[in-house]
């Protein structure tokens, strides 16, 4: 596919399957949650499927005091279980090259600011982004639109935005805002 980022002048980024794939035990994070989530719904079924976007409507419906046990859960387990990660070379090389062309970039991660910053840092591109937004950051994660106002504080014109992303949460947060939107899978 090609792109036309002339049209472009902030770019907004996810990390986790987007720029790299953290390498973390994720089987382990899934049991360790199963309890949190028991705390508010003891009969919620422990084979169900958590992403972002199923966590996001857990903390709708219970609220302020389930997201503060989630981010802190997620703090703790993440850099517990991290291992690593793999670089995603083509979007790398695209943030490399919107970075030369003097676009405005940001990340937004539903990952914990402790272990995506040491990896921007390790890969020298921590400085390209004119916000970083995580899951610290917010009191609603992706979908959503909470986290664009960390990003855009101001009024802009939404039509020079584009969220490069790689899940449901990305393209949702994406509509709910009122960008445009580039899958990872796409280029």
């Amino acid at each position: 596919m090609t792109m036309n980022f002339k049209l472009y002048k902030h770019v907004i980024f996810d990390f986790d399957e987007t720029l790299a794939k953290l390498i973390v035990d994720w089987p382990f994070w899934h049991k360790e949650i199963i309890p949190i989530i028991k705390k508010y719904d003891a009969s919620f079924d422990e084979n169900t499927y958590l992403n972002m976007y199923s966590i996001h409507q857990l903390i709708n419906k219970y609220g302020e005091n389930f997201r503060s046990d989630y981010v802190n859960f997620e703090i703790a387990t993440e850099k517990k279980y991290y291992r690593g990660y793999k670089l995603i070379e083509k979007s790398f090389d695209l943030l490399q090259e919107l970075h030369e062309q003097n676009k405005k970039l940001y990340l937004l991660t539903s990952n914990c600011r402790e272990v995506v910053l040491p990896i921007l840092e390790e890969l020298k591109i921590a400085d390209y982004f004119s916000k970083i937004v995580t899951v610290d950051d917010v009191k609603n994660l992706k979908p959503t639109p909470e986290p664009f106002k960390l990003i855009a504080s101001e009024p802009c014109d939404k039509s020079e935005f584009l969220m490069i992303g790689d899940s449901k949460s990305d393209s949702e947060f994406a509509q709910n805002v009122g960008i445009d939107y580039l899958d990872v899978s796409e280029f």
